[in-house]
C-alpha cells in the first residue's frame, strides 16, 4: 500500500527538494557548459544531419583507435537540433537522460528496499557531484549512465522469470552502449554473469529480435568500413594489458571507490572565480576550495571502503552456501551490484589501454549502490544520530561542490584558467548557427589549428600575389 502519514508526507517533500536541487543545479552547467574537441566532433556529426540530412555512420574516436560504430551518436546530437539550434540542445537531452536514470533506479529502490535508501540514493547519486558535473554537457560517455540505469531495470524485470520486453530491452541497451562507448564490454560480461548464475533469466525470442534491431542499425557503419579498413575500434594497446601491468586495473578499482564519494578529478576542481567573484577574491577563494575538495575527498573515501569490505564476504558466504536467486528485493540487488562489479573488474583487466575515469561511468550508480546498501542499516541502528548527522554534512558538502563546478570548473565558465578551447584551422557556420562563437572559446590558427573529422577539410585562402 502507499505510504501515508506525516512521515510519508516528509519524506515525499525531502525527495522533492533533493531532486529539484539536484535539477536546477544540472540546468545552471547545461546554460554555462563550454565545448572542447569531442563536443565539436560530435556537434559537427548533428549539424551535418540537421542541416544537410546528412547521417554519419559512425562516431567518436576510441582509446584503442578507430571510431565507435554506428549511427546513434549522429542521432542522438542531430536530432535535438533539428528542434532547437544551440550546441546545448544536445546537451539538453544528456542531462534529461540522468534524470530518467536516477527516477528509474528510485522507483526501483521503491520496490527493492524502502525510503532511507531512496533518500541516500537522491544525495549519494542525483547529488553526486560526479554525476551533475558529467549530466552538464555534451560527451558520448555522459549518455552511459542512462544505459547502465536501464540495463538494472531491465535485469530487475527478469530475475524471477523471462519476459519478452524487458529480454528485448536488456539486450537493446547492452547493443546501444557499444555504439556510444567501449565501456560496454562491462554491461555484456555482466549479463553472462548473470545468466550463468541464474540471477536473470532472459526470454531468448526477444534477445534475438533485439539483436536484430541492433544488426540492422549497424549496417551503414559496415559498408563505411568495408570502405575505409581503419575505422574499426581496434589497433592500439593489447588485450590483458591490466593483468600485465596492474596500474590500470588498480586505476580502474580507484575511480569504483571514487564514484560514491567526494573525490573527484582534477579537471573538475580546477577552479576558477574570477568572472564570479573577482580576481582578488578568487586568489583566495579558488585553491581553498581545492585544497578542502581534496581535503574532504582523501577523507571521503572511507565510506566506500568500509562498504566494500562488507559485501564481498558477505556476498562469498552466499555464494559458498546457496546459488539459487534470493527472495528478497534487496538481497538480489547486492547480489547484482557484486556481478557488474566483477564484471567491471575483468573489462580493466583485458582493456587494451589504461583505465580512464569515463570508462566506469557506465556503472556509476552500481558503486553508489553498493555504499546505500551499507549505509541505510545505520539509521536503523544506535549510530542513527550520527548517521543523520554525517549525511547532513555530506549534502552541504557535495552541494557546495557541485555549485562551485557550476561556475569555476573549466568545463562551465568561458575563459580563466585552463579553460576548455580548442582552436580550429578555420571559421564555420556551425559556430554561429550553433551559438559557439558567442559562448565559447574557439579561435581560429590556419597554421596549427585542429578540425572536426566529420566535416570537410577547409579550403585553404588563396595565396596574395600582389
Amino acid at each position: 500500500m502507499p505510504p501515508s502519514g506525516p512521515s510519508a508526507n516528509r519524506f515525499r517533500l525531502t525527495l522533492a527538494a533533493l531532486f529539484l536541487l539536484g535539477l536546477a543545479i544540472g540546468l545552471i552547467m547545461v546554460a554555462r557548459s563550454q565545448v572542447s574537441g569531442d563536443q565539436l566532433n560530435l556537434l559537427a556529426r548533428g549539424w551535418l544531419l540537421a542541416e544537410k540530412g546528412q547521417l554519419i555512420p559512425y562516431g567518436l574516436p576510441t582509446s584503442a583507435g578507430g571510431k565507435s560504430p554506428g549511427i546513434l551518436t549522429s542521432l542522438l546530437v542531430g536530432l535535438p537540433l533539428v528542434v532547437w539550434r544551440d550546441y546545448r540542445a544536445p546537451t539538453l537531452v544528456v542531462l534529461l537522460c540522468h534524470v530518467a536514470a536516477y527516477l528509474l533506479l528510485d522507483r526501483l529502490l521503491a520496490a527493492a528496499a524502502g525510503r532511507r535508501e531512496r533518500l541516500l540514493f537522491a544525495l549519494l547519486f542525483w547529488l553526486n557531484p560526479w554525476q551533475l558535473y558529467f549530466a552538464g554537457h555534451l560527451w558520448n560517455a555522459n549518455w552511459l549512465v542512462l544505459c547502465g540505469a536501464l540495463h538494472t531495470v531491465t535485469a530487475w524485470r527478469l530475475r524471477e522469470r523471462p519476459a519478452l520486453w524487458a529480454s528485448f530491452g536488456h539486450v537493446l541497451v547492452i547493443g546501444l552502449a557499444s555504439q556510444l562507448h567501449q565501456s560496454f564490454a562491462i554491461l555484456l560480461l555482466a549479463t553472462v554473469l548473470l545468466l550463468v548464475t541464474r540471477q536473470i533469466r532472459l526470454h531468448w525470442g526477444g534477445a534475438l529480435l533485439a539483436a536484430a534491431v541492433v544488426a540492422a542499425s549497424l549496417v551503414p557503419w559496415l559498408q563505411a568500413v568495408s570502405q575505409d579498413a581503419s575505422l574499426l575500434p581496434a589497433g592500439k594497446g593489447f588485450v590483458g594489458r591490466g593483468l600485465v601491468k596492474l596500474f590500470p586495473l588498480v586505476r580502474g578499482i580507484g575511480y569504483l571507490l571514487r564514484y560514491p564519494s567526494l573525490s573527484f578529478s582534477d579537471r573538475m576542481t580546477a577552479f576558477d572565480f574570477t568572472s564570479t567573484v573577482g580576481a582578488t577574491a578568487d586568489a583566495v577563494l579558488a585553491p581553498t576550495v581545492r585544497v578542502a575538495a581534496f581535503s574532504l575527498g582523501v577523507i571521503s573515501l572511507a565510506v566506500p571502503i568500509l562498504a566494500h569490505r562488507r559485501l564481498w564476504p558477505r556476498l562469498a558466504r552466499q555464494w559458498r552456501h546457496r546459488r539459487l536467486p534470493p527472495r528478497s528485493g534487496r538481497a538480489w540487488l547486492s547480489r547484482y551490484c557484486g556481478a557488474v562489479l566483477v564484471a567491471a573488474l575483468a573489462a580493466f583487466a583485458l582493456s587494451p589501454t589504461t583505465v580512464m575515469a569515463w570508462q566506469g561511468f557506465i556503472i556509476l550508480h552500481v558503486a553508489v549502490l553498493v555504499v546505500v546498501l551499507y549505509a541505510a542499516p545505520w539509521f536503523r541502528s544506535r549510530w542513527r544520530q550520527f548517521a543523520r548527522r554525517a549525511a547532513g554534512a555530506w549534502l552541504v558538502i557535495s552541494v557546495v561542490l557541485a555549485a562551485a563546478m557550476a561556475v569555476g570548473a573549466p568545463m562551465y565558465r568561458r575563459g580563466g584558467r585552463a579553460p576548455r578551447a580548442i582552436a580550429l584551422r578555420a571559421d564555420h557556420p556551425l559556430l554561429h548557427e550553433l551559438g559557439i562563437a558567442e559562448r565559447c572559446t574557439v579561435p581560429i590558427d590556419p597554421v596549427n589549428g585542429w578540425w572536426p573529422d566529420a566535416l570537410p577539410p577547409p579550403v585553404a585562402p588563396a595565396p596574395d600575389r600582389r
